[in-house]
């Protein structure tokens, strides 16, 4: 069966390639502005019953529980949904012949202030020549990107209005993804195949997950959710009870790419909220770099090299002219896989996986100091080494 991560931006075109088309190493839908034919119904009810079902006063949807959680439901749609916005864009890119052919497609944001400041994601507008923002009430307004953080996958766009038109904006609340807790209720509104404003409601099904983004960047700490999210809601807000933005909506796990299957991914908002102050200012926010990429070493591998240690993270490669390689630490050999240093700790944390050292690197800002100890020849070693700015491209994960 074939995995693909699914970037949810819709009706994107390009040329001939229909289907699939790759960017960065991923996979996106590509669907034409029409729908396809063969569309489903939804999963129906049958009609008969078994003899010991619940009588209608008896069944869960009338409970008073229910009742209580689709009305915050309902109260949250009706507060924030006129906050959410629909972007649609136009850029230009070459097809496989090397023809330049005009993308089209849609994707989501929500409005954060009164002076029309948007976020999305930065797959809905990188490489736009021109944006189109609907709002709530059917308007549609020039849009212009004022700051991206292409590592998080967010931009900030600023809606081109007249002033009274910006006073009168519905705002989204910002609120805390590090109060998140598995099991909580939360509700997605965005514009999937282009169907403005749609919500969807699911729970936190796992934090803390470590997910390749646009770039080649991982992006840490991701909101997995099970609520409905597809094409076109790419930049559209995850919500808790309260209507606060716990998440930006940016890709799901689609076996196949056959569409949602309940395994979506959202930005944390705290990863927006550090970072937003750069983004208004319109400046590219910077992120800490260690220079390599590497794997888990697992027990076998460990048998097998006959080393003293079962747990770590094999540097695969270190960048040359990176923090790491700059410090002394070396990759591995094609020839020669136990040349490799092994990360078995950082500032004194241990570090089994890859994903606990790109969890800690995040937490930490360019020019930070930390102390690497690794096993080399069977030895244990430190280092102390000065964290890098990530490059925007062309550069190991961690």
């Amino acid at each position: 069966m074939v995995r693909s991560l699914v970037l949810l931006v819709f009706g994107l075109t390009l040329g001939a390639i229909g289907g699939l088309y790759a960017i960065g190493g991923l996979y996106a839908i590509a669907n034409p502005p029409s729908l396809p034919g063969g569309l489903s119904l939804p999963f129906s009810v049958p009609a008969t019953q078994a003899a010991t079902a619940p009588a209608p006063s008896q069944a869960r949807s009338s409970s008073p529980a229910r009742q209580a959680n689709d009305g915050a439901v309902i109260d949250v749609y009706e507060r924030v949904s006129p906050a959410v916005v629909n972007i649609t864009f136009v850029s230009q890119a070459r097809d496989v012949f090397g023809r330049l052919q005009q993308q089209e497609g849609s994707g989501s944001g929500f409005i954060i202030d009164n002076q029309g400041h948007i976020v999305t994601n930065h797959h809905v507008v990188r490489g736009a020549t021109r944006l189109d923002v609907t709002l709530a009430d059917g308007n549609s307004y020039v849009g212009e990107v004022v700051g991206t953080d292409d590592a998080n996958d967010l931009s900030v766009v600023r809606l081109v209005a007249p002033n009274d038109v910006l006073q009168s904006l519905s705002t989204a609340s910002l609120g805390d993804s590090d109060q998140l807790r598995v099991g909580q209720t939360v509700i997605a509104i965005g514009n999937p195949f282009g169907l403005e404003r749609s919500a969807s409601m699911g729970i936190v099904s796992s934090l803390g997950r470590i997910r390749p983004g646009e770039s080649q960047r991982l992006i840490s700490n991701m909101i997995q959710t099970d609520a409905a999210i597809n094409p076109g809601n790419s930049g559209g807000p995850l919500l808790n009870l309260a209507g606060e933005v716990v998440g930006i909506n940016e890709q799901i796990e689609a076996p196949s790419a056959q569409g949602n299957v309940g395994i979506g991914f959202a930005v944390p908002v705290n990863a927006l909220q550090r970072y937003l102050p750069d983004l208004l200012a319109g400046r590219t926010p910077q992120h800490a770099w260690l220079g390599i990429s590497g794997s888990r070493l697992t027990p076998t591998l460990a048998e097998q090299l006959s080393l003293p240690i079962r747990q770590g993270v094999v540097i695969s490669q270190a960048l040359a002219g990176g923090p790491a390689a700059s410090s002394g630490l070396r990759g591995s050999n094609v020839n020669n896989l136990a040349a490799a240093d092994i990360i078995t700790d950082i500032d004194g944390k241990p570090m089994r996986m890859v994903e606990d050292v790109i969890r800690y690197i995040d937490q930490k800002n360019p020019g930070d100091s930390v102390r690497v100890t690794f096993l080399r020849a069977g030895r244990s070693q430190s280092a102390n080494l000065t964290l890098g700015v990530w490059p925007t491209s062309g550069a190991p994960l961690g």
